[in-house]
């Protein structure tokens, strides 16, 4: 592995937290397929909260504050212990394709190196220029450079590149904020951790302290707290004043920012009809040492920042410890890439993380698991590890990147996902634990406990579907959900059905001699409350699937076919989808011209 800078690994650059709607469920899907950010989350969590939770399972979203200096050391010290991982420190400047297939690396110290596979996780470092202003600089970060010869290695080799921004807001010395003008949001009085899986096996050997055993007893520090304010029209006023000399609209930053994590000058600029915006005040580590305004980021001049921050209440005595700013970078068109995440032009080459043009922590992880996975599986000689839509969010994620051209960052949200039902947070593992299992991403420890798991809820669920209640216990769930009484005898399950019941309480009444974790429970409530949808969705997750099954060659010539319009032709042939169920997602791509491509499969000599 080569990295800028060791020390750098599991850095927090922007919001010290993990999670959230839909990307929660992203690291849930991590950790089932045998990532890490559930575990070191877990670990270095500071408060926890799962959000949505008044509306139903499917999109609740699992959220952690982080001690963001404690993740990177946990994650540094899990990195740097992997058996048969040696951790480089350099800059990656140019890669060349030799005539056997390899590629042969250029260190920017003229050190080389020859690989069968290499993914490129580059973030914002490619090309990138920072911006507080009329003030520009050179970096990825503050403090870290820009990979400039890389950038330009990449469009050497005919690698589209387009240009992308993002920002972060200022943080502030907690001494000098007014946290008693601010409401308090504290973490869940139960926290759900993000992971369910052992830590010690990831690394063998390693202090049973320092790396969890059994995950039923996770301890989840969640005693710090968050607070809430919200800018006001003072606050636009000032904000405006600085538009002249914003990066941003004055033309100096070229590329697109995210549209769902916009900065405030954005917000002003295109919400101008409201009166305020609400902030996050969130503590960058588990002893505060510096606050993040979350909802503040900017790019405006450091003066416009500071005067803005000091009209928003808490805040008005403010010191920055450091300004915000914006970074503008090289990122790579994703359409250029397999779903696997390999290099159409480049074979053995893959790209993951923020320059493929997502953001956020959890997208960029979940690729570069993904990336990785499928560069081992290319070097063994394996299948290519490809998650449908209907699998996991990371398979939504993935089809979305390298099926549909991209002019803003991309974020994963619930609406993207059309089987979101069957994409909850509680069931990864049982989406997912089996097909990490048989590409050797779960260890034995965790797959015997979760086969402990899967007899237990089996055995549960037989319990309830073959046992009554009696009417005096039924009504002590029914009357705490608010539900109408039961007069005679009725089976669990039937109980388990009724919206509004607290599945918690259920459990304990119903079978208090099972001990089941906490999100079993759920996972049982939600199969049951969404049972009614599931047939008609299975149906077209199964049809889905077909076409899924139905392999395309990546060498294959569409313009031969001439039955397919010439779009669809071109489209396919720009594309070059593994799948049919793919290339019926491809924009401008005509179903009946998919038709016509599946029945010339099948009729073909």
């Amino acid at each position: 592995m080569l990295t800028m800078d060791i020390n750098a690994i599991g850095r927090m650059s922007c919001n010290p937290a993990v999670g959230g709607v839909a990307k929660g469920q992203i690291v849930r899907d991590i950790d089932a397929l045998g990532g890490l950010m559930g575990l070191l989350t877990d670990k270095a969590g500071i408060q926890f909260r799962m959000l949505n939770m008044s509306k139903g399972p499917a999109v609740w979203g699992p959220r952690a504050q982080c001690d963001m200096k404690y993740y990177s050391e946990v994650a540094r010290e899990v990195i740097t212990n992997l058996p048969g991982l040696s951790v480089i420190q350099g800059e990656l400047a140019a890669f060349e394709r030799m005539p056997d297939g390899r590629l042969e690396l250029t260190l920017l110290n003229g050190e080389r190196y020859v690989t069968r596979s290499l993914v490129i996780t580059s973030g914002t470092f490619l090309a990138s220029k920072m911006f507080t202003g009329l003030e520009t600089s050179i970096g990825g970060r503050v403090g870290e450079p820009s990979a400039d010869k890389l950038s330009e290695c990449l469009a050497k080799n005919g690698i589209a590149l387009r240009r992308l921004k993002t920002g972060t807001p200022s943080r502030l010395d907690p001494d000098s904020i007014d946290f008693d003008e601010c409401d308090v949001q504290r973490g869940e009085e139960s926290p759900w951790p993000m992971s369910d899986r052992h830590l010690a096996e990831t690394v063998p050997g390693r202090d049973a302290d320092f790396f969890w055993g059994d995950p039923a007893k996770h301890f989840l520090r969640n005693d710090c707290v968050c607070w809430i304010t919200r800018t006001n029209l003072k606050t636009h006023e000032i904000l405006r004043s600085g538009f002249k000399d914003s990066p941003m609209f004055s033309g100096r930053i070229h590329g697109k920012g995210p549209r769902y994590c916009p900065s405030i000058e954005d917000k002003i600029n295109r919400f101008g009809d409201r009166d305020g915006h609400q902030l996050f005040l969130e503590p960058e580590q588990a002893d505060i040492g510096r606050v993040y305004i979350n909802g503040f980021s900017s790019s405006l001049p450091a003066d416009i920042q500071l005067a803005a921050i000091h009209t928003i209440p808490g805040l008005t005595r403010a010191r920055v410890l450091q300004i915000g700013y914006a970074v503008e970078y090289d990122s790579v068109d994703a359409t250029q890439l397999y779903p696997t995440f390999e290099c159409k032009n480049v074979p053995g080459l893959y790209f993951a993380g923020q320059v493929c043009g997502t953001s956020g922590y959890e997208e960029a992880a979940g690729q570069g698991l993904l990336a990785g996975i499928n560069a081992a599986l290319k070097v063994k000689g394996g299948e290519p590890f490809i998650l449908g839509r209907s699998e996991s969010y990371l398979g939504v994620m993935v089809d979305d990147l390298v099926n549909v051209l991209l002019d803003e960052p991309y974020r994963m949200f619930t609406s993207r996902a059309e089987y979101r039902l069957f994409l909850r947070s509680d069931n990864a593992e049982m989406r997912l634990k089996e097909k990490a299992r048989k590409i050797g991403m779960i260890g034995d420890m965790d797959w015997k406990d979760w086969m402990r798991r899967v007899d237990l809820m089996e055995s549960v669920k037989s319990r309830l579907s073959e046992e009554s209640a009696l009417p005096q216990d039924a009504n002590r769930i029914l009357a705490a959900g608010g539900q109408a009484p039961a007069t005679e005898r009725t089976r669990w399950i039937n109980v388990l059905r009724r919206p509004g019941i607290d599945p918690e309480l259920f459990f304990d009444v119903a079978t208090p001699d099972m001990p089941l974790c906490r999100r079993d429970r759920w996972y049982l409530y939600a199969e049951e409350l969404y049972s009614g949808f599931f047939e008609r969705q299975s149906r077209e997750i199964e049809e889905q699937k077909k076409m899924e099954g139905v392999k395309l060659s990546p060498d294959m010539d569409y313009m031969q076919i001439s039955a397919i319009s010439i779009e669809s032709r071109q489209r396919l042939n720009a594309h070059k989808p593994l799948n049919l169920g793919q290339a019926s997602r491809i924009p401008g791509v005509r179903p009946a011209d998919i038709t016509v491509l599946h029945h010339w499969l099948e009729n073909r000599p």
